[in-house]
């Protein structure tokens, strides 16, 4: 029957080269800017590397501090401060895996030559960082407990730096490397992650105790530089939710006139969606709102556009279709036919539409996600950071996405033109001969 349908529908497409193409163009077009968005939505919540247990990760990036003693209001705001990494977090480390990253940009490494400087993006973390994400090591290892808490000037690079500077991962290990006028010795290369999982890119990976930072131990000094990842199973996350907010309330407690605020660790999909929201409910509603009216404008506005077209088709089919319904043809078949014609014309369509949507997304990566999450993205102007990996683009997910457009769209845009055409009785149709 499949391949009766594609050989009825490629004699209508010699037939009818115009509407054949304008038919397809008209698929293809929605079905692309509908990928997008769905790739995009993808890319943000599921599973790609190094982020591949999203469903288990959480974090806490946010932290405040108010003041209002003597009548005055002062507050503070930002990241989360060392010290609450240590006397909060770290000991949820019961529950798995906790680690804290601080990100900072414009470090500058000397290439080989000795002459010139390539600026990086660098990630100060401790040892749990390569358990909480799932890093794929080319050569060597991560730094170890000890080198983390001496405080050794050592690091972890991506394979791309790699290669520029040692020529290969395997030669890298051991190396040194001349960064902010000290030397690092890289004790572990890894496959690049791409700037589009912005919680773990980086190219270079270092102990945060090499910054030797000053700690305030201040209990209401929440605020500092430090994001605060966690890999845990459902009921272990609200166990942490439950720790967070109970620690936060004893500090509370006691001081009306001063007021702490620390993030209750969630889900990291939820962030994703909501962008630099904090991830608050009524914000990650909205942005699923935004873009599910998006996909109904995309998927709709075509398809009123080609049922139009589909009911001038049919018209002009109606003495084909009086000729079939003569011979005993039933309604339901006729319709069952148009109906496969159209599905194939719309998979045709749809296959152009996923090819322009990939185009789109691997020669315009820096603007198309920067357009949707303005902000959240840390892009640099090396193109190569965007990295699209073939799991971002080629997922089961996507193909199943891309096959259920086309689907909506053939029913929403054939079956109404369709089937009104086909209730024209059989004499009536046979007139339409000219």
């Amino acid at each position: 029957m499949i391949k009766r349908y594609i050989k009825q529908t490629w004699q209508l497409l010699r037939q009818d080269r115009l509407f054949g193409t304008l038919y397809i163009i008209g698929t293809a077009i929605p079905v692309a800017l509908t990928m997008i968005v769905i790739t995009f939505q993808y890319i943000r919540v599921g599973s790609i590397y190094p982020e591949y247990d999203r469903d288990e990760l959480w974090v806490s990036e946010r932290a405040e501090f108010v003041n209002t003693a003597n009548g005055s209001y002062m507050s503070s705001a930002g990241a989360i401060s060392l010290r609450t990494v240590k006397e909060w977090f770290y000991p949820l480390r019961k529950y798995g895996h906790v680690t804290a990253l601080q990100c900072f940009n414009d470090v500058f490494v000397q290439l080989p030559d000795g002459k010139n400087m390539r600026v990086v993006k660098v990630m100060a973390t401790d040892t749990d960082f390569f358990r909480v994400f799932n890093f794929e090591f080319l050569a060597g290892k991560p730094f170890t407990e000890a080198d983390f808490h001496s405080g050794r000037y050592c690091t972890v690079i991506a394979a791309s730096l790699a290669g520029q500077l040692f020529g290969s991962a395997e030669e890298a290990v051991g190396k040194t490397i001349w960064m902010n006028l000290t030397d690092y010795v890289v004790t572990g290369v890894v496959r690049d992650a791409s700037s589009l999982t912005p919680r773990a890119y980086a190219q270079v990976y270092t102990p945060y105790t090499c910054l030797k930072e000053t700690e305030i131990p201040d209990p209401f000094n929440v605020c500092g530089r430090y994001k605060v990842c966690i890999r845990a199973s459902e009921d272990n996350g609200r166990q942490i939710q439950a720790e967070i907010e109970e620690r936060m309330r004893q500090v509370n407690v006691n001081d009306e006139e001063q007021h702490v605020f620390v993030e209750t660790p969630y889900k990291s999909w939820r962030a994703n969606i909501a962008g630099n929201s904090g991830g608050e409910d009524e914000k990650l509603a909205k942005s699923l709102r935004i873009f599910g009216g998006l996909l109904i404008v995309f998927l709709l506005v075509p398809a009123l556009n080609l049922s139009g077209m589909i009911a001038g088709r049919m018209e002009k089919r109606l003495s084909e279709m009086g000729v079939c319904k003569a011979f005993g043809a039933t309604r339901r078949h006729l319709l069952g036919q148009v109906m496969g014609e159209n599905l194939v014309l719309t998979l045709i369509g749809g296959c152009f539409g996923l090819l322009i949507s990939w185009c789109v997304l691997v020669w315009g990566r820096h603007w198309v996600f920067d357009f949707f999450s303005p902000g959240f993205y840390i892009f640099t102007e090396n193109t190569d950071d965007v990295l699209l990996r073939g799991e971002m683009l080629f997922s089961p997910w996507i193909f199943l996405s891309a096959f259920l457009v086309c689907a909506v769209l053939n029913v929403v845009s054939a079956l109404i033109p369709a089937w009104n055409a086909l209730k024209a009785e059989i004499v009536y149709s046979l007139n339409q001969k000219k």
